[in-house]
């Protein structure tokens, strides 16, 4: 059985649409399927993706295939170069090499069929996943010094144009236009810096309004911090500011997206428009972290562990005239219903009470079959040292009668001495040990001992939780007659 693979990878320079570059490459592998194997590749075992080739496990489809693989039912996979495999570095080509020889797949290009068992066709595709490799790594650089000189230019090369603006292509490059969203940054920016509002009193007015982002069905915090900070608002394009970091973790390339320092940005004129005033935006970045926060001691010893169920976390709220309560940050929105924090606290103590003698249980050391085992191990190696003994004494008795000569009694004194040896090491090493408690059980029984006593501080207390706890879900929904449940989940 034979398969397809097709990719179009967005680091090639083709001036072609994806339909058109993957039609055409199916058409010349189905005529040389037609005559090499006398039929064409149905489209079940067709595999098609649009993706740069830098690593295997950012491309599905070939993930797919490579597990086909290992059923060992594959004859070949027809590509129209070896580069569509891979143009990762040493391990994908590794991988990729590794994964056709020892499954005894070939891999059928129209201008050669490589057969990996033999060392020079595999030599040759080494040489030319590698060269595929080079290419991409030029053409990358290629693409950075491109994506930079059109930024320079005023450019906008972003994938997604920020809120307020539409992306629109003028001659070969591309810029911004003004949208509909426009109105709403200028509110925005007018809420902030003349009714001197926070990030989430504006949240709560845009909601009002009626006026929507565009992946969340409510605004947030950060949405609000993001737009107030960007200077694209001002005519300006910003680039660099969030440089891809690759680091290797767990055998693994990750990659993430951490915000750069400003020195590092390219901040330059842009050909769009501005929605609001240089002197606005500067009155923006002015009143940004102007009012001082007051360092206050952590009030909620559950803080960064406990849920809603929307998916907010859960914050203590005090109150001048009645109890604190815990309440999910997103309330007005989700409508989870508060709880007495008193009683909400007693609860989760309540509740990991009841988890402990659990824990008591599944972790107690075996009984019976364990210890009787231990026990004719014991057994056995005290016999062998009984036996030891007798032989060493009647080898003192033959050395006394003449019987032994020297020689004699000192290669079989040796070799009962390392027999000894042994025996006794084993009898140290099979020695029953006092039953001992987990050591994170241990910590359980002091924590929750510890956390019913007002000696301890919240964040001593959140330090112990921190060690039991991986998360507690809450949830209290409107009409229930349930004042809340809780769904804890323990860190072992």
């Amino acid at each position: 059985m034979e398969l397809m693979y097709l990719r179009k990878s967005r680091a090639d320079g083709e001036h072609e649409s994806v339909e058109a570059v993957l039609q055409r490459h199916e058409q010349i592998l189905q005529e040389f399927a037609l005559n090499t194997y006398g039929h064409t590749i149905g489209e079940t075992h067709i595999f098609r993706e649009v993706v740069s080739g830098e690593t295997i496990q950012a491309r599905p489809a070939m993930c797919r295939l490579l597990e086909l693989l290992q059923t060992r039912s594959i004859d070949a996979v027809l590509v129209v170069d070896p580069q569509r495999l891979s143009r990762g570095d040493l391990r994908d080509c590794g991988t990729v090499i590794r994964a056709f020889r020892y499954t005894g797949t070939c891999v059928a290009t129209p201008q050669k069929i490589y057969d990996l068992a033999d060392k020079f066709d595999r030599k040759f595709l080494e040489m030319e996943l590698m060269r595929g490799n080079d290419y991409l790594e030029y053409v990358k650089e290629i693409m950075l010094r491109g994506r930079i000189a059109s930024v320079r230019e005023g450019n906008y090369i972003g994938s997604v144009p920020p809120f307020g603006y539409d992306k629109i292509r003028v001659g070969k490059s591309y810029t911004l236009t003004e949208n509909a969203e426009s109105d709403a940054v200028r509110l925005i920016f007018a809420l902030y810096v003349q009714e001197q509002l926070g990030y989430t009193e504006i949240c709560s007015r845009l909601d009002a309004l009626g006026i929507k982002p565009r992946k969340k069905p409510y605004w947030v915090p950060s949405s609000i911090r993001e737009i107030l900070q960007n200077p694209v608002y001002i005519g300006k394009i910003r680039w660099n500011w969030r440089k891809t970091i690759k680091q290797y973790r767990d055998g693994e390339i990750v990659k993430s997206r951490p915000k750069s320092p400003e020195p590092a940005w390219i901040l330059l004129d842009g050909r769009h428009p501005p929605l609001v005033s240089e002197s606005l935006f500067r009155q923006a970045q002015e009143r940004k972290g102007s009012t001082p926060r007051t360092a206050r001691p952590l009030a909620n010893p559950f803080a960064g562990l406990c849920r809603c169920t929307c998916g907010a976390a859960m914050i203590r709220k005090p109150f001048s005239d009645a109890q604190d309560r815990i309440l999910c940050r997103e309330q007005n929105r989700c409508h989870n219903r508060s709880a007495v924090f008193s009683v909400w606290e007693t609860t989760i103590f309540s509740a990991l009470h009841q988890v402990l003698p659990a824990l008591e249980v599944q972790y107690q050391p075996p009984e019976m079959a364990g210890r009787h085992l231990q026990t004719q191990l014991l057994e056995n190696v005290r016999r062998e040292l009984r036996e030891i003994e007798k032989q060493q004494e009647k080898l003192f008795d033959l050395l006394e009668r003449g019987i032994y000569s020297e020689e004699i009694f000192q290669k079989r004194n040796a070799a009962l001495s390392e027999r000894r040896t042994a025996a006794q090491s084993a009898l140290l090493q099979t020695v029953p040990e006092a039953p001992t408690i987990p050591p994170h059980l241990l910590t359980l029984e002091a924590a929750v001992t510890a956390l019913e006593q007002d000696v301890l501080t919240p964040q001593q207390k959140n330090a112990f939780l921190q060690t039991i706890l991986q998360e507690i879900r809450y949830a209290s929904p409107p009409g229930s007659d349930v004042p809340f449940t809780l769904t804890i989940f323990l860190q072992f």
